[in-house]
């Protein structure tokens, strides 16, 4: 029969000496004498990830060198998203008037501070950012998507806020304004 398993990242060794040494669940008799077992069995191909398949051909022999064979897969699969361990985080920074492109930057780089696994391949990130909205002066917000996307094309998704605030008061550039006094009687006031 063939068997497909869903990938454990290692190979899944155990599901496949398991399947190979029971001769694929083939089953083997002779009149004359016992059935000795063998396989052709070399490796997994590679298609993602630690995924891949194996046609494997069973050959059953008899003492006198007669023999049968019959052919069976065995498949690893991988149809299980990337796990996000730690989810990113809000951040929210002070207006510098430029965009705040390099604090924008550092964050989307390091996907919000998130962190993703995957039990069978690395992880790629990728996000949705395009702009953010704008509000007042150089502030707006903007929700992002993060995305971890595995070797094999399964991915989650996890957002976060990306925030620009003006909490600062305007600063006088110049000197300060100063007092001045007039007497009441002065024409125009």
């Amino acid at each position: 029969s063939n068997l497909t398993v869903q990938c454990d990242g290692n190979g899944n060794t155990a599901a496949l000496n398991a399947w190979l040494a029971s001769n694929g669940g083939a089953v083997a008799s002779d009149n004359c004498s016992a059935v000795t077992w063998s396989n052709s069995f070399t490796s997994v191909s590679d298609t993602c990830g630690a995924t891949g398949s194996a046609s494997v051909t069973f050959t059953a022999t008899d003492n006198c060198g007669n023999d049968s064979t019959t052919t069976a897969t065995f498949t690893i699969i991988d149809t299980t998203d990337p796990i996000i361990g730690i989810l990113p985080s809000d951040l929210t920074v002070e207006c510098d008037g430029f965009g705040n492109t390099a604090q924008l930057t550092a964050w989307l780089n390091s996907f919000g501070g998130a962190n993703a696994s995957d039990n069978c391949s690395s992880v790629t990130w990728s996000n949705d950012f395009s702009s953010i909205s704008d509000e007042c002066g150089g502030t707006g917000s903007v929700k992002v998507i993060f995305t971890a996307t595995d070797d094999c094309g399964n991915a989650s998704t996890t957002s976060a806020m990306f925030t620009i605030i003006d909490s600062t008061d305007p600063i006088f550039t110049s000197e300060l304004p100063q007092n001045i006094s007039v007497s009441c009687d002065q024409v125009p006031n």
